[in-house]
C-alpha cells in the first residue's frame, strides 16, 4: 500500500494481495482516524459481500469467486467497541458486465486499488442500536 497526503485528502493504492477493508483498518489505526469518508475504484478477487435483514437482524453472506472490476467503493471509518472499523458498500462487475453489490465484508486487490479517504476532524463512535440491531454512529446534535 502507497499513499500521498494532500490538503485534506488521502490518496491510496493497495497494492495486488490487500485485504480492501482491514487495510484502510490497519491505516486508521496507524494514524490516529477515527472519523472518514472513503471512495474508489480497482479490481478485486473473491469479494464477500452481504444483504442486512430487518427481520433477524442478521447479515446474509456470499462469496463471489473469482475475479471483477470494481466499480465502486463507498463508505467510512469510525469507532466501534474501540477498534478503527471500516464500513463499506461495493458494486462491482464481472466479464459479462454483469454488476453485483452490497455490503463489504472484505475482499482483495487482484490489479490496482485507487482510494481517496477524507479524514473527519472529531471521531465518530458506534454503538448498538437494540431495535435496527446495528452499531450506528453516535453523533452529538438532534434535528427534530
Amino acid at each position: 500500500m502507497n499513499y500521498r497526503i494532500d490538503k485534506d485528502y488521502i490518496y491510496m493504492t493497495l497494492s495486488k494481495g490487500d485485504n480492501i477493508n482491514k487495510t484502510f483498518e490497519a491505516f486508521a489505526k496507524s494514524n490516529d482516524i477515527g472519523c472518514a469518508h472513503i471512495n474508489g475504484i480497482g479490481a478485486l478477487e473473491n469479494p464477500e459481500i452481504g444483504y442486512y435483514s430487518l427481520i433477524t437482524k442478521s447479515y446474509s453472506h456470499k462469496v463471489f469467486s473469482g475475479h471483477y472490476e470494481l466499480t465502486s467503493l463507498l463508505g467510512n471509518i469510525t469507532i466501534k467497541d474501540g477498534n478503527y472499523f471500516s464500513h463499506t458498500h461495493i458494486t462491482f462487475s464481472d466479464n459479462n458486465y454483469q454488476v453485483f453489490g452490497g455490503h463489504l465484508f472484505d475482499a482483495k486487490i487482484t490489479a490496482a486499488g485507487e482510494f481517496i479517504i477524507i479524514p473527519g476532524k472529531k471521531n465518530i463512535n458506534r454503538k448498538l442500536d437494540l431495535t435496527i440491531g446495528l452499531p450506528l454512529w453516535c453523533l452529538e446534535r438532534k434535528f427534530e
